[in-house]
């Protein structure tokens, strides 16, 4: 990666954590990294293609940080579970990151950037055949990931952990669209647990922090 689009990179994170996505521009960027906004508009001509790399950065880091110690032995709803609970638990403890996890999860355009990795992610790691068929996964993610983000935002009323929610999405995609029995829910409910117990969330936020200065 050039180092110039690096700091591009670095500079817009902090800023997206500081102020929230819709209160950072162009300008705001290029004066923070001491450039003329037209030299940054070469690369971005809009705010959305860079929000979009962002983005895509972002969670292909919080993907790689999965366990992959005897992760493809696991079942395949558990590490749906895993990927959730990792997404929310940053969300709900980084305000910063709050609020970028906020601004994108009310943006569909932003939110169909997610949607497409996390689909991406699936096919690649072979899980996505095992969940029922491609309409079902569509369908089912549609609205699993409409109603957690809706438990999301009322989860301080509700008093619902980043579990809580993984949970619940895990339950209703397995529960409406796959007609799973009990004792397989609570198997993948289970193993999630498992999962989720052993990550370092400080090694994580510690990732998150310089996810874009991996290549000097």
């Amino acid at each position: 990666m050039r180092k110039d689009v690096e700091q591009y990179y670095v500079v817009h994170f902090a800023l997206l954590r500081e102020k929230g996505i819709k209160n950072v521009s162009l300008k705001m960027i290029a004066e923070r990294s001491n450039i003329s906004k037209s030299l940054l508009q070469s690369y971005y001509p809009h705010k959305n293609k860079l929000i979009t790399e962002i983005i895509i950065g972002f969670k292909t880091t919080i993907l790689r940080n999965l366990p992959q110690a005897s992760f493809y032995s696991i079942n395949e709803f558990a590490k749906v579970k895993a990927f959730i609970y990792l997404i929310l638990q940053i969300g709900m403890t980084d305000k910063g990151i709050s609020q970028i996890l906020e601004s994108i999860l009310k943006d569909r355009n932003n939110k169909t950037v997610w949607d497409n990795i996390l689909d991406d992610w699936l096919v690649a790691n072979k899980i996505k055949d095992k969940l029922g068929t491609n309409e079902q996964v569509q369908v089912g993610l549609s609205f699993v990931v409409s109603g957690g983000t809706n438990l999301y935002f009322k989860r301080k009323e509700l008093n619902l952990s980043a579990e809580d929610i993984s949970n619940i999405m895990v339950k209703s995609f397995m529960t409406t669209f796959l007609n799973s029995s009990d004792q397989e829910i609570n198997e993948a409910i289970t193993e999630g647990h498992d999962m989720i117990v052993r990550f370092d969330m400080n090694k994580v936020f510690k990732i998150i922090n310089s996810m874009f200065l991996e290549e000097e």
